[in-house]
C-alpha cells in the first residue's frame, strides 16, 4: 500500500521508483552497466544449460533435462512460449545444481525463473528491448525487497514453495512493468 501510494504521490511507476533508490548510491551509468551485466549471466547459465546433458554432479545420478526439452519444442505449437519458459527455467537450475554461474534472483533453489521470463519478453514479446529489460529488473528488485523486508525470500523460512512463490511474483511483476503496465497492473500481476 505504501509502495503503491508513494507511486501515485510522486507519478512514477515502481521500476522508477526502484531507480530513484539505485540513484541515491550510482550513477545511471553504474546502473545500467550492472543491469546489463545481471541480463548477460542470465543469458549465459540458459545457454549453457541448453547445450549440457548428462548427469548433473552428486550421488543421486539426475539426468540434465533442458537441453531434450529444448529440441522437442514444436515452433508451431502455440503453447511453445510456455514451454520454452521451462526449458529456459530448468536450464538455469541443472546450472546451479551442477555448479556453475547463476544469478540468484532471489535465491539459488529459484534461480530460474526471472532468467527464464525474461528470455520470454526477450523472444516472444513483440517490442521487447533493452529499456523494457531494465524495467523488468528494476520493478523485480523492489518486489524482492517488500519480501525480504517484510516476510522472507529464503527457503529455509518459507518453504521451497514460498521462495518459488516470491521469483515468480517478482517475475510476473516485472513482465508488466517491461510491458508498460501500470502499478495496479504490476500489483495484481506480483499477487
Amino acid at each position: 500500500d505504501e509502495l503503491l501510494g508513494l507511486g501515485e504521490e510522486l507519478g512514477l511507476a515502481i521500476w522508477q521508483i526502484g531507480l530513484r533508490n539505485e540513484l541515491a548510491w550510482h550513477t545511471q551509468a553504474e546502473i545500467e552497466a550492472w543491469l546489463q551485466r545481471i541480463w548477460r549471466v542470465m543469458q549465459e547459465s540458459v545457454q549453457r544449460g541448453l547445450s549440457c546433458d548428462g548427469i548433473l554432479p552428486g550421488g543421486l545420478q539426475v539426468a540434465r533435462r533442458a537441453r531434450n526439452l529444448a529440441r522437442q519444442l514444436d515452433p508451431g505449437d502455440s503453447l511453445a512460449p510456455l514451454d520454452w519458459v521451462e526449458a529456459y527455467a530448468m536450464a538455469v537450475n541443472e546450472e546451479n545444481a551442477a555448479g556453475g554461474r547463476v544469478v540468484t534472483a532471489p535465491t539459488n533453489g529459484s534461480a530460474g525463473i526471472i532468467p527464464a521470463v525474461a528470455h520470454y519478453y526477450q523472444r516472444f514479446v513483440k517490442g521487447a528491448d533493452q529499456a523494457g529489460l531494465d524495467r523488468y529488473f528494476l520493478t523485480a528488485a523492489v518486489l524482492g525487497t517488500l519480501y525480504k523486508e517484510n516476510a522472507s525470500i529464503s527457503g529455509a523460512d518459507v518453504g521451497c514453495q514460498g521462495e518459488v512463490g516470491v521469483a515468480c511474483s517478482m517475475a510476473a511483476g516485472g513482465l508488466v512493468a517491461a510491458q508498460g503496465g501500470s502499478n495496479r497492473c504490476l500489483e495484481k500481476a506480483a499477487e
